[in-house]
């Protein structure tokens, strides 16, 4: 562990690159469109389970999607790498963010909210991916998120609130699966 914290920062941005998953976008693109698709169908009889299980379902859909290609992905050995701890931390502390989006929801009795709430919490992970693997690309994705979230929360009509909303998440993977830095490329 010693060894590793020794090494330059272009050095373990470099591995952090090389160990991330290329499926995490793809993963997220499907989790999200699937919440937009099953929320457009099921306006607010949609379980709030849901939400919870596309904001949570793009890094294990990930790990198949790399196993599936015959992808490296993320391995006891990236554990190792402190970017890669960092990025593991922040995945945490967004998920002590959570209860706070939950009882927001809850007070305003709004699946809409809970859903937008999700979403941008689910999307700040990119801010550290980005950093880790010196791509600029993770901030830009995190922006237009937030964004295109905050205008499907204000705009969109009340019946398909919270399917535009899961459907402005799942859009933002489209410009993370064109944009961002793959396994392999240069730091």
């Amino acid at each position: 562990m010693t060894e590793m914290r020794t090494r330059p920062l272009v050095e373990l941005q470099r591995q952090y690159l090389d160990d991330s998953t290329a499926g995490m976008p793809i993963g997220g693109l499907i989790a999200w469109g699937a919440l937009a698709l099953i929320s457009w169908q099921l306006g607010d009889a949609m379980p709030a389970w849901v939400a919870f299980t596309a904001a949570a379902a793009p890094l294990p859909l990930s790990i198949v999607i790399d196993k599936i290609r015959g992808a490296k992905g993320l391995s006891t050995q990236s554990n190792k790498n402190p970017l890669t701890q960092l990025f593991m931390q922040f995945i945490f502390v967004i998920a002590l963010i959570i209860p706070f989006v939950i009882f927001a929801a809850q007070a305003a009795q709004s699946l809409e909210l809970l859903v937008l709430g999700l979403a941008i919490l689910a999307g700040m992970i990119w801010v550290p991916h980005g950093w880790c693997a010196s791509d600029r690309a993770g901030m830009i994705h995190f922006i237009i998120r937030a964004g295109l979230c905050y205008a499907a929360y204000m705009f969109a009509p009340d019946t398909i609130k919270t399917a535009a909303i899961a459907g402005a998440a799942a859009l933002t993977y489209v410009y993370a699966i064109w944009a961002m830095k793959k396994p392999g490329d240069a730091v």
